[in-house]
């Protein structure tokens, strides 16, 4: 009797463990469906991946979403800024002069955010810059909710910012191989650019909320608590050992990598391929309030649905990067893509009717969008992984430093002659090197 039971007993527990075995069988098949077709749709794709692509790396996927939460929080500030800038001082010049402020540290510091990338474990240089640049958010909300901001404590934090992203951004770059592997480079390439893009449909729209119905000051703190999620995800990543020859110094390692990129026609090619979109064309998104408030006139909701409609066109352009990233024309590409966001920020800066206005700035965001996408991608493809922290340090530094510097240009231009007039001589640069650009950049237009 007493074996007869504990026979039932095994029974029993053999059944319930075989049913949480099938129970988490299903769990995971559930769980690779998902995975495979976020990934399906963010490369455009139909047919099975191997791998479900970089969303299949725990890692990767966990940063990925946090990265998601982040970028809303920082497109808020950024159109909020925007605004209060404006609400301060109803000058073009400050908005470009925030630029500048943002520029000279990405300028200088940049390259030496490349080399500790390559010398230090990347994890930890993360976790410091997401600290830091959380607290200056949160700093600028506060002083907002008190009534006390003025104009230099926006430049100022503008300045500590832009000290810390010179950092974080070459380190973020060069740690996403290292987490997904070079086979899934593009496929990571596209979900980080569509986690910033797909953040910035949705981050203006709720600025544009938020500073109709409590003032800029709950953008701020919002970003800032938005670095929580970043922190609490890479805090849990495994050590990344530095990559890079220890033995030489800081400086003979910086040296080393513009002698590589020097070297390379490919490599100093792309980097001027993005370069002159950026400096020329770029800065017309910091000038957006000016055309809301002076040109279209819709006010601050107008504004935050301007700048989410750029966002959709971004978000399309980003979803467009990792398909493209397979194309055996990508340099080609590259060009082509750079003449359309030349002609149709042209158009735009034309435009007095917000139902122009709407799908000119779509385009205008795919194409720019696609211009850093498929640079980014033929540099990761390109580039060692001895060297990727540098290199990546260079291609950074160009949105970093150059595009703020091309809004302080713009700016102090569009003062004397009206931002749509200074935009549109801009604009006018990027189609006409991406035209002559075929001929001056064959090692880039031959690329794969």
């Amino acid at each position: 009797m007493d074996t007869d039971t504990d026979t039932g007993t095994e029974t029993r527990d053999q059944r319930e463990r075989s049913e949480a075995s099938r129970e988490r069988a299903r769990k995971q098949r559930r769980l690779s469906a998902i995975t495979g077709l976020a990934t399906r749709l963010t490369l455009g794709r139909t047919t099975p991946l191997r791998g479900a692509g970089a969303l299949a790396v725990p890692e990767y996927r966990n940063f990925w979403l946090a990265s998601i939460v982040s970028n809303v929080g920082s497109w808020m500030q950024y159109v909020a800024q925007g605004w209060l800038i404006l609400e301060l001082t109803d000058s073009a010049f400050y908005l470009g002069l925030v630029g500048l402020m943002r520029a000279v540290p990405a300028l200088s510091i940049t390259l030496f955010g490349g080399v500790l990338a390559d010398r230090l474990d990347r994890r930890k240089v993360l976790l410091v810059t997401q600290a830091s640049a959380g607290m200056l958010a949160l700093a600028l909300g506060l002083l907002d909710a008190f009534g006390i901001v003025a104009i230099w404590h926006i430049l100022l934090i503008a300045f500590l910012s832009a000290v810390v992203m010179a950092i974080d951004n070459p380190t973020r770059q060069a740690l996403v191989p290292d987490l997904v592997g070079k086979e899934n480079i593009p496929s990571a390439v596209g979900l980080n650019s569509a986690a910033w893009n797909g953040a910035a449909v949705v981050g203006p729209a709720l600025a544009g909320l938020l500073v109709a119905a409590i003032g800029t000051a709950g953008a701020f703190l919002l970003n800032g608590v938005s670095y929580l999620a970043v922190l609490a995800v890479v805090y849990r990543m495994p050590a990344q050992p530095p990559k890079g020859d220890m033995r030489e110094s800081i400086l003979q390692n910086l040296v080393a990598g513009l002698r590589y990129i020097r070297s390379d026609r490919r490599i100093w090619g792309l980097m001027l391929a993005i370069s002159v979109p950026t400096f020329f064309g770029r800065p017309y998104l910091q000038f957006m309030p000016v055309f809301a408030q002076n040109v279209l006139r819709v006010g601050a909701g107008g504004y935050g649905a301007l700048m989410a409609v750029n966002g959709i066109g971004a978000l399309i352009g980003a979803v467009a990067v990792a398909p493209l990233g397979g194309s055996r024309r990508k340099g080609a590409l590259l060009l082509v893509v750079t003449a359309l966001f030349g002609a149709s920020l042209l158009l735009f800066t034309g435009s007095r009717w917000l139902a122009v206005s709407i799908p000119l700035l779509m385009v205008i965001g795919a194409t720019q969008t696609l211009n850093m996408g498929l640079t980014n991608t033929l540099l990761q493809l390109t580039v060692p992984g001895d060297m990727r922290g540098r290199v990546m340090s260079a291609y950074t530094l160009i949105p970093m430093g150059l595009m703020p510097l091309g809004q302080m240009v713009t700016g102090s231009v569009g003062a004397r002659i009206t931002v749509p007039l200074a935009v549109a001589i801009g604009a006018g640069v990027v189609l006409a090197f991406a035209v002559a650009a075929s001929r001056l950049l064959p090692a880039v237009r031959k690329m794969p």
